[in-house]
């Protein structure tokens, strides 16, 4: 009887290991060594929220934590803890192809989401590495439109349409509604403010020498093909295509080491606004931007 109860145990054991395998690849997918730790942050996560768990994820969100969804909605703390005890909170998410990249203090776990009512958005969450251990700075969701059909026009990603002659660009190029507090913040405000003059004067090479690599460009009309950085450097080379930039209506940077990221809401003309994200790594003694994403704010708001 002992021998029978012990098996019985030993194969629950097994079982139960099993299903949270497979709870876990569900969330972390393209799990790397470097990025194990910032998954299992990210995982962990995740199921507190499916658990209603708030306690367990509030321990988990920085004291910065903001979470913007598809429709530009953006919660801290005390209303997403209290969302996701409610079951509001994204708990029924499914995330697929999720991936992640570790930039010493802080890192960037991005994929698609699903939810059943909800257009699939692509999501990127950005964890910061405090003395504690890994804490979710932001969350922000950009939802996935249909494709274009055959002939339609693309839609802007970071500009508004051409227009006859390219204006004074004073905002957001020269002056913003932020002033930095640090000298590292300053330095990531002027690499920002090179890549938008460099759009608007179609200065590639320069836009190019502030822009890494691996760059992903997510426009808030995003039909499923990012950015990239050699696709934008063609895009910019076009002189005849005058561009008008949306100005900043209010920004905040936030620098983790060599990492750093800029939150900040856009007015484009005749358009809502749209929030920003826009991350950097400081690589070969400069500033370059890795992550751009912009979701449209369906219903206006002030700083959150």
């Amino acid at each position: 009887m002992r021998r029978r109860f012990a098996s019985i145990l030993i194969l629950a054991a097994i079982c139960f290991a099993a299903w949270m395998a497979r709870e876990e690849a569900a969330f972390a997918a393209g799990e790397g060594g470097d990025t194990a730790e910032v998954l299992r942050a990210d995982n962990a996560l995740q199921q507190a929220l499916r658990n209603r768990d708030g306690k367990a994820a509030s321990v988990l969100l920085d004291g910065e934590f903001t979470w913007t969804n598809e429709a530009g909605q953006t919660r801290k703390t005390a209303q997403f803890l209290r969302d996701s005890a409610a079951g509001a909170a994204d708990s029924k998410t499914e995330y697929t192809d999720v991936m992640a990249r570790d930039y010493g203090q802080l890192a960037v776990v991005k994929g698609t989401s699903k939810r059943a009512g909800r257009p699939n958005t692509f999501f990127a969450r950005i964890w910061v590495k405090r003395p504690a251990g890994w804490r979710l700075l932001t969350h922000q969701d950009t939802a996935i439109l249909a494709k274009l059909s055959p002939g339609q026009p693309a839609p802007a990603s970071e500009a508004s349409a051409p227009v006859a002659a390219p204006p004074d660009c004073d905002n957001p190029c020269r002056s913003v509604p932020y002033k930095p507090e640090t000298p590292a913040q300053g330095e990531v405000l002027k690499a920002y403010q090179a890549v938008e003059t460099a759009v608007t004067s179609h200065d590639a090479k320069t836009w190019a020498y502030h822009v890494a690599d691996e760059f992903v460009g997510i426009g808030r009309k995003f039909t499923g093909s990012p950015d990239t950085k050699a696709g934008r450097v063609g895009q910019i080379g076009i002189v005849s295509n005058r561009v008008i930039l949306p100005k900043m209506l209010w920004g905040e940077a936030y620098v983790f080491g060599d990492a750093a990221i800029l939150i900040a809401d856009h007015q484009p003309d005749g358009e809502p606004p749209y929030r920003v994200i826009r991350v950097w790594v400081n690589r070969d003694g400069r500033w370059q931007l890795f992550h751009r994403q912009e979701t449209t704010i369906e219903k206006a708001s002030g700083p959150q």
